[in-house]
């Protein structure tokens, strides 16, 4: 099998040590033991400098230096920059795009992912091809171990492999593992990121052409994409990495390191809340949250084949019956956040529904 690595990189103006864990990562790349290219789509800001800036690289140019030194080595290939912002999904998507004009029908690779401040097993390419291998029919490659600091705070910037497998065989790190198979439930496969997924070309392919550009470019992109590869109507296989079992008795080995502790994740305000306020939601935060919510529980909510709908009843009591603030508002929101991620509700929802907030009383 043919394994090719993805990465979507997007810098702030003034993240220099996202730069620093870009290395790191690098690094952890460079020391695979089964060496695959790794494909790269990035974004920067500008911004004018600080004072304390002035004769320092801009972290647009300190980027550009570390993947031109690795592209020398011939760890990563890297797309041209893209100035300003662009969401993950949007440098995946560019990425599936330039992809496409190359992959052949009777050759269609598999395809990995990362971010840019992690870190590999030396082992984790390996892992996904011997997986391959012995599976032939499998579509979608899931790593069932997540690894992570857990409460712990990230690693630093100068951190590697080694250091992350030393710290958790001493048991450092929080270790989750997903089901063999598959739990029912909203939140059933919540455990874990698509990092922790390797996938057959057609699967990633598939993904683009059946979403819109509002789901693409949307801050839980990520959620759609691990919801929809998890529910992939082919071959899935579940698996752990080699030497360990699920008594854990076992050594222990990872294959990729999330360095996120463990925290609550919100996003700022935006002028799209902007358009929801009204008397029943005058509050531009309480609004932004619940977008949040809606969209998060909506690609998950929503099938993954065509069509993509929702009953009127799923409107309601999975997604609007979620929320604490119930009321004409909250229902217009949520069906204006359907409406943008082309999710049709069935069954004739609207705001004069049954179960329309106020609901209506015995008599009236």
């Amino acid at each position: 099998p043919r394994l090719i690595g993805l990465l979507a990189a997007h810098f702030a103006a003034q993240d220099h040590g996202r730069v620093d864990r870009l290395r790191r990562l690098l690094h952890s790349v460079e020391g695979q033991t089964r060496r695959v290219p790794l494909l790269v789509s990035w974004s920067a800001e500008d911004a004018p400098a600080a004072a304390e800036d002035i004769g320092r690289q801009s972290v647009a140019e300190r980027a550009a230096a570390v993947f031109g030194e690795f592209e020398e080595l011939g760890v990563v290939y890297a797309m041209p920059r893209l100035r300003g912002r662009s969401s993950q999904f949007e440098h995946y998507s560019r990425l599936q795009q330039t992809m496409a004009r190359h992959v052949k029908a009777d050759r269609q690779p598999l395809v990995f992912f990362t971010d840019d401040d992690d870190i590999w097993h030396p082992q984790r390419a390996e892992e996904y091809l011997a997986a391959a291998t012995q599976h032939p029919e499998a579509e979608v490659l899931a790593c069932r171990m997540h690894i992570s600091p857990g409460l712990a705070p990230r690693l630093p910037p100068e951190a590697s492999a080694q250091e992350v497998s030393r710290r958790q065989a001493a048991g450092e790190f929080r270790v989750t593992l997903c089901d063999e198979k598959p739990s029912e439930g909203l939140f059933g496969t919540a455990t874990g990121e698509y990092f922790d997924i390797a996938v057959a070309w057609q699967v990633f392919e598939a993904f683009f052409r059946r979403h819109n550009d509002a789901v693409i470019g949307n801050c839980f992109a990520d959620i759609r994409f691990r919801t929809f590869l998890l529910r992939w109507p082919g071959c899935i296989h579940r698996f752990l990495p080699r030497g360990y079992s699920d008594d854990g008795q076992d050594e222990a080995p990872w294959m990729y390191f999330y360095d996120r502790p463990t925290e609550a994740y919100t996003t700022p305000t935006t002028e799209e809340d902007l358009r929801y306020v009204c008397d029943d939601l005058p509050d531009v935060e309480r609004i932004s949250g619940i977008r949040q919510t809606l969209d998060c529980v909506l690609f998950q909510l929503a099938p993954t084949r065509p069509p993509l709908q929702i009953t009127d009843l799923q409107f309601a009591q999975k997604l609007v019956g979620i929320l604490r603030d119930q009321n004409r508002g909250t229902v217009l929101m949520a069906l204006d956040r359907c409406r943008i991620h082309g999710v049709q509700v069935v069954g004739g929802a609207d705001t004069n529904s049954p179960w329309a907030w106020p609901p209506p009383v015995d008599g009236d």
